[in-house]
């Protein structure tokens, strides 16, 4: 159980209603990682479970960084970070969508690392001296392109470490 701690002297990691000493009500619900068709499992959701401290929890659990992840359920909508699941009206069982902002290929590269699809790293621009060109790397200077494609690599690294792709893993260290 990852979200409630009832041992917590802070008092801040849920809400109760007044005069109740009850711990809210426990559930799951399902995970849809769009750009890999995962699924995932998580156990000990409540209703006023934030999105934002859900998002740090599946960093964690589906090795997205946190700033890629648009939860969505439902209509698309992407879901504000501030709103709890109440708010959204997530129930016992229900499917929530990460995806992964596809500015830059950023869903392509999660694809390729969460694969440990070398091939296919090679082109989205993880290497010194790649000549993977998006609309917003056209923009940047030599020096900034640098640090776009070390992001990218360590992106694709902390993916494909989380999802144990020994040979992916090496390559992007060694290059």
């Amino acid at each position: 159980m990852f979200w409630f701690n009832p041992s917590s002297k802070q008092g801040n990691t849920h809400k109760v209603a007044p005069n109740s000493s009850l711990p809210p009500r426990l559930f799951s619900i399902k995970l849809h990682l769009a750009e890999t068709s995962e699924t995932f499992q998580l156990p000990g959701c409540y209703s006023d479970l934030t999105v934002l401290k859900l998002k740090h929890h599946l960093e964690l659990l589906t090795g997205i960084p946190l700033h890629f992840q648009r939860l969505q359920y439902l209509d698309e909508v992407d879901l504000p970070d501030e709103s709890t699941f109440k708010y959204n009206d997530i129930v016992p069982g229900g499917t929530i969508t990460i995806r992964v902002w596809r500015q830059d290929g950023w869903g392509l590269l999660v694809a390729a690392a969460a694969g440990g699809d070398i091939t296919q790293l090679l082109r989205l621009g993880v290497t010194k001296g790649s000549t993977c060109s998006t609309p917003n790397s056209q923009l940047l200077g030599a020096e900034e392109k640098k640090k776009w494609i070390a992001h990218r690599a360590f992106v694709a690294l902390y993916i494909a470490s989380h999802r144990g792709h020994i040979a992916a893993v090496e390559f992007l260290l060694e290059n």
